[in-house]
């Protein structure tokens, strides 16, 4: 029996949306390619090689976008199996100064973990908010120099022209 690693819920749905993203870029190569190459204008040898034109012209621009998606999907893997650390364990002493409160859910400490500002926060909480923000929820201290695109399980604002 396979077993996985337990992950949580967040890091499954970016992994799952970019799985779709990589679909969705696939899926209407073939029918538009067949639709380039099925191009013609009254049967002539003009509209075949024009249709032969655009159908390459496609399959160049979907696979540039494809390998550009294919690298972000290769740093999401890198995500989701390293599940990078934003802090250190937080300390009885320094979960009980914080009121063993988590200022992002208003729960007990789950997992705390300490930021560099030295506010504390629940694991999970600092990764969903670290995944859309840049910053301490509470002082604003640039904490990442990305934003991960990982939404939830909501899907992308990406446009799907072709």
């Amino acid at each position: 029996l396979l077993r996985f690693p337990s992950f949580p819920q967040g890091y499954w749905y970016m992994l799952l949306e970019e799985l779709c993203q990589c679909y969705c870029k696939v899926v209407p190569a073939p029918v538009w390619f067949r639709y380039f190459v099925g191009l013609r204008e009254s049967d002539g040898t003009i509209g075949w090689s024009f249709g032969i034109l655009l159908a390459l012209l496609y399959l160049i621009l979907k696979l540039l976008s494809l390998f550009a998606h294919l690298k972000n999907f290769k740093r999401i893997l890198r995500i989701f199996f390293t599940r990078p650390s934003y802090g250190v364990v937080a300390s009885k002493r320094q979960r009980a100064d914080a009121d063993d409160l988590c200022a992002i859910c208003q729960a007990e400490f789950q997992k705390p973990v300490v930021l560099l500002c030295q506010h504390i926060f629940c694991d999970e909480c600092i990764a969903l908010w670290l995944n859309r923000e840049k910053t301490c929820p509470l002082c604003r201290t640039v904490l990442s120099t990305h934003v991960n695109k990982w939404y939830d399980g909501a899907t992308s604002a990406q446009l799907q022209v072709y």
